[in-house]
């Protein structure tokens, strides 16, 4: 491949090595962001603070048309992006997954601190945050965050259009797309080198690490839990993820894939 971002060039031939296709589409969405987030956040950021908050919140909550229908066409293009849920979703298929984060809350939770987030820690995904400050001054804020976007998209119904879990996955899309902004404008992040700052290749790493990686660690921990449940958490993973901006050409089908 051309145009392999330089830090990924050692681990994209070891990656051929075990899987050709998957390592050529990971280090292909290393260069791809979110355009349509990226586009609305622009076209926010002229608009002035207070006039952004009201479309923002219009959007997640679903109680302003008027004001969505005045938005800029990127605005009503990134909510439109959230508004239908793909025809893999099942929303009744979710709860077995809800059922067993609650039966196993606290081990999910370890699992996630103690591994997930650390193994995340040593990947080029963290050098964003440390370049923001969102891991090295702001630590404990950005690991309260995680746990309650995990807790709220296993409320059964969570995912539904404007439930607690549906707009914080939306809420983690547009954050990432305000830091991609802030990045790039900074002058201090190579993108010859790294590629684009939270890139579709990241977010589509840490959702897989945060539904498969963290079932490895839960059935280590002695987590409880049936083929069903299994499959159920990684559904509603993937879903979010889905409404996080991870196109369908990285975004996971299933455990295996």
């Amino acid at each position: 491949m051309e145009n392999i971002p330089s830090a990924y060039i050692d681990g994209y031939a070891n990656g051929r090595s075990v899987d050709a296709g998957r390592a050529e589409n990971y280090v292909a969405h290393t260069t791809v962001g979110d355009p349509v987030a990226d586009a609305m956040v622009a076209d926010l950021a002229a608009l002035g603070s207070e006039e952004s908050s009201r479309l923002i919140r219009a959007g997640m909550h679903g109680d302003d048309a008027a004001a969505l229908r005045g938005a800029p066409a990127s605005v009503r293009a990134f909510f439109d992006s959230c508004a239908n849920p793909p025809d893999w979703v099942d929303y009744s298929a979710f709860l077995p997954g809800c059922r067993m984060f609650h039966r196993n809350t606290r081990l999910v939770l370890a699992g996630m601190v103690g591994g997930v987030l650390v193994e995340g820690f040593s990947t080029n995904i963290a050098k964003s945050f440390f370049l923001t400050g969102k891991l090295r001054d702001q630590g404990i804020r950005r690991l309260k965050q995680n746990n309650r976007h995990m807790l709220e998209i296993f409320m059964p119904g969570g995912m539904e259009m404007h439930n607690d879990g549906w707009t914080h996955s939306v809420r983690v899309r547009l954050v990432h797309a305000k830091i991609r902004t802030l990045i790039a404008n900074s002058g201090e992040w190579d993108v010859d080198e790294l590629g684009t700052p939270i890139s579709s290749a990241h977010v589509g790493f840490a959702v897989a690490a945060f539904s498969a990686r963290l079932l490895h660690h839960l059935d280590r921990l002695g987590g409880k839990f049936d083929e069903e449940e299994r499959r159920s958490f990684i559904a509603v993973w993937r879903y979010s993820g889905y409404l996080m901006g991870i196109p369908e050409t990285i975004l996971f089908r299933d455990e295996p894939y």
